[in-house]
């Protein structure tokens, strides 16, 4: 069974949940760099990208987007054949999450804390990516009811986990040095 009272489901409620502590992290650690004199710019750019995360999911913005994508396809009498162009997308996604992978381990090599709450974030927006692109066999997978929340909810959760301990280690190693 599914817990759901109209606007709010488990799975909405883990979302959000996900979002606003990862925004709150990010927004805290922004905030304890500027004071330490240590390099926040990242921070603050994570923070912007958890907030926009947030506002999708408080308003549909990726359903909203699928839904215009859906009716052109359908308008234009190939919503039959899309399997192969999402395909593409998402081998697409696929090689923009390996390389965005190497990028940032590499290019954050002497903050490995904000390099963790960088990938956490990334793959936090790579997973929005596949939500929007929304193949029948990756939604059967996502979204699949687990405990009365989706598939896809514990993954926003452990991602802002990832987000949140980057955060964390970022903090400890920018106080210890």
């Amino acid at each position: 069974m599914t817990w759901s009272y109209g606007y709010f489901s488990l799975t909405r409620v883990f979302g959000m949940l996900s979002f606003v502590v990862s925004f709150a992290a990010c927004i805290w650690r922004w905030r304890r760099c500027r004071l330490s004199g240590a390099s926040s710019t990242v921070f603050m750019g994570l923070a912007a990208v958890q907030l926009g995360l947030l506002a999708d999911m408080a308003f549909d913005l990726r359903w909203k987007l699928h839904e215009i994508w859906m009716t052109d396809a359908m308008q234009g009498g190939w919503y039959g054949e899309r399997r192969g162009p999402q395909l593409l997308v998402l081998t697409g996604i696929g090689c923009l999450t390996a390389l965005g992978t190497v990028l940032i381990l590499r290019g954050f090599e002497a903050r490995p804390g904000a390099s963790i709450a960088l990938l956490g974030t990334f793959l936090s927006v790579e997973l929005w990516l596949v939500e929007a692109v929304s193949l029948h066999g990756v939604d059967g997978v996502l979204y699949r009811q687990l405990g009365g929340a989706m598939v896809v909810s514990f993954l926003w959760l452990v991602l802002a986990g990832v987000t949140c301990a980057g955060i964390w280690m970022d903090g400890v190693r920018v106080s210890a040095g």
